[in-house]
């Protein structure tokens, strides 16, 4: 969300966020979030943009400071209620802190704004299997094929989120796919379906 006067490539920040995407995307936290305070020094209104929140409570999180990035998880929540993305990317950071009914609590509301979100489907299946609620998890890994068939048959690929809009990693994954398996599911159907096999494949979400 930049001021209506100021082109958003010359805001003050812009280019610390993009270093601080650079250095998100390839893991280098620590970097990521040095670049995104300094972002936040040259320009405090930066806190209304709700990308940028996600992109820092990540850094954050990745650097061991979840209850901070929780924070502006609410915070960019409280920007774009009405956006089912906002609640997946809270629930991922709850399911990384055990908190497993929060985590379930922000995925349902998340299907609720978008039903056709098969990632958070297929995320709230996985912790309902995990607590035993068998019938109900397999009917979220179906709705979830389903979406991706649906997806793929009409050959639909829903507008792809900013590079800032990528989950937070509350995930133990080889290092070869961490970052690439959780960005090439959000940008491409075909992505998508590979993400979703890969997860019941034995990649395990922590919790």
């Amino acid at each position: 969300m930049s001021n209506s006067s100021t082109p958003p490539s010359r805001r003050p920040g812009t280019l610390a966020i993009n270093q601080g995407r650079s250095s998100a995307s390839s893991g280098q936290w620590e970097s990521a979030l040095a670049a995104y305070d300094q972002a936040l020094t040259a320009d405090k209104t930066w806190t209304l943009d709700p990308d940028f929140l996600n992109d820092r409570a990540v850094a954050l999180f990745q650097n061991k400071r979840a209850e901070e990035s929780l924070d502006l998880l609410d915070q960019a929540i409280q920007l774009q209620p009405d956006y089912g993305y906002r609640y997946a990317a809270r629930g991922w950071m709850k399911q990384a802190m055990k908190d497993i009914q929060g985590a379930i609590s922000d995925y349902e509301k998340a299907i609720e704004l978008d039903p056709d979100d098969a990632i958070t489907l297929n995320n709230l299946g996985l912790l309902e299997e995990q607590l035993g609620r068998i019938k109900s998890a397999k009917e979220r890994f179906s709705m979830a094929d389903a979406v991706d068939q649906e997806l793929t048959k009409n050959q639909i690929d829903k507008a792809p989120p900013a590079a800032s809009k990528e989950p937070p990693s509350s995930v133990t994954l080889p290092e070869r796919t961490a970052w690439a398996e959780i960005t090439n599911a959000l940008f491409t159907v075909k992505g998508r379906k590979e993400f979703l096999d890969f997860l019941r494949n034995g990649f395990k979400l922590n919790g």
